[in-house]
């Protein structure tokens, strides 16, 4: 009999090998659970999709490149629309309080004459940019920033407007940098919040407007570095296509176990597990998991991607640690897919060999498109079933 400790490691997903290659192509490669698998066929044909979905093309990529850009380096106008367009695209909505609050009452109660930055285009509607083949939202041509939206543009503003910070942020080399960055974004609507309301206020009203907006907050970073403009060569703007960031969702965030639990080392997963997963006394919590795949989501769910109690720098300081410890997952995830592509070049009898490295943009795409919606529901409960038939509960 198999003691916990060896029961702790076990691999839930034992092969990733695909067990269909269609000659279609409108039909997914396939793994043994009917998951996709990285070939290139299956990354084009995302790539294939994404691009003539109309959710993702009422405004041209150009228009978005030059928000990004131009945002990077201080521009106030583009911060506006580069965070009015991450929400909207994304689907992040951000707010300034839970579902059940009132926004507007606190939005009310702001004092806004603390806030020192430039606050013009906090007041008053803009217009969307227009570009060739740029398609307005069911016709409108102005927009207001509201809530959340509102406050984390005061927050970006304050920081980067009229300098290159955000730029060199986003491009910096030390995940540690990046990863504040990404706390800093996804705890602006609190941090702001909690500089503008009043202290008679805080004391007299019950506010929950303590938030992580950590989606946000990557997907903000993910495209802002992705379509950085690094230099211009014969008018011609050369894209930086950096891979920084990776996003977090509840798809993807749902489904990358599954995935680590199929491509990662033992070892390295299990050095993963054990640095993001301790008491607070420090000790590891290995034995409260049956398998690695629990493990991972749990690590995940319960350690790294949460809303902090508190409000100041030592909650921000967990945002950032809990980006740190899903970046590096997700590392983890890309190399081990990689290596996988890597090593079918040549397959005999495929014409999906792969021929280059992907990055975290094609998994991200690759995972949230094929899951969303009811795909999510039934990969769950699939997932669930081979618990079961395993044995296994956390």
């Amino acid at each position: 009999m198999s003691t916990r400790s060896e029961r702790n490691v076990k691999q839930i997903i034992r092969s990733i090998e695909p067990t269909y290659f269609s000659d279609n192509p409108y039909r997914f490669d396939v793994d043994q659970n009917g998951f996709p698998v990285f070939s290139d066929k299956n990354i084009a044909f995302v790539n294939g999709l994404v691009n003539n979905d109309s959710n993702y093309t009422w405004i041209d990529p150009g228009e978005i490149s030059k928000i990004y850009s131009k945002a990077a380096t201080g521009d106030e106008g583009s911060i506006r629309d580069a965070v009015y367009f991450t929400d909207k695209m994304n689907s992040t909505h951000l707010a300034a309080v839970t579902v059940k609050e009132k926004q507007t009452g606190l939005m009310g109660c702001l004092e806004w004459n603390q806030f020192n930055g430039p606050i013009k285009c906090l007041e008053e509607k803009f217009e969307l940019p227009r570009g060739e083949d740029v398609k307005l939202l069911r016709g409108k041509d102005e927009v207001e920033l509201k809530g959340g939206t509102k406050l984390t543009v005061a927050f970006l503003e304050e920081r980067y407007a009229g300098n290159s910070k955000l730029q060199m942020a986003l491009q910096s080399k030390d995940v540690i940098e990046r990863a504040r960055l990404v706390a800093d974004i996804a705890r602006a609507t609190t941090n702001m919040t909690d500089r503008l309301l009043p202290e008679t206020i805080k004391r007299g009203h019950v506010w929950n407007y303590n938030r992580s907006n950590f989606s946000f907050a990557t997907k903000f970073c993910h495209h802002g570095c992705r379509n950085l403009n690094k230099r211009e060569v014969d008018g011609t703007s050369n894209i930086c296509k950096s891979d920084n960031f990776c996003i977090y969702d509840t798809v993807v965030g749902a489904m990358l176990p599954y995935y680590a639990d199929a491509y990662v080392d033992e070892e390295a997963l299990n050095n993963w597990c054990d640095k993001y997963n301790r008491t607070k006394d420090g000790e590891s919590r290995c034995g409260a998991y049956a398998s690695r795949y629990a493990w991972i989501s749990g690590t995940l769910n319960k350690k790294l991607i949460f809303t902090p109690e508190g409000i100041g720098e030592d909650a921000d300081a967990d945002v950032a640690r809990g980006y740190l410890g899903y970046f590096e997952l997700y590392s983890l995830v890309l190399e081990g897919i990689n290596k996988w592509r890597r090593e079918r070049i040549g397959d005999e009898g495929s014409n999906n060999a792969a021929v280059s490295d992907v990055g975290f943009h094609e998994v991200d795409l690759m995972i949230w498109y094929y899951f969303k919606g009811s795909r999510l529901t039934y990969a769950q409960n699939r997932m669930k079933g081979q618990f079961k038939e395993d044995g296994e509960k956390e």
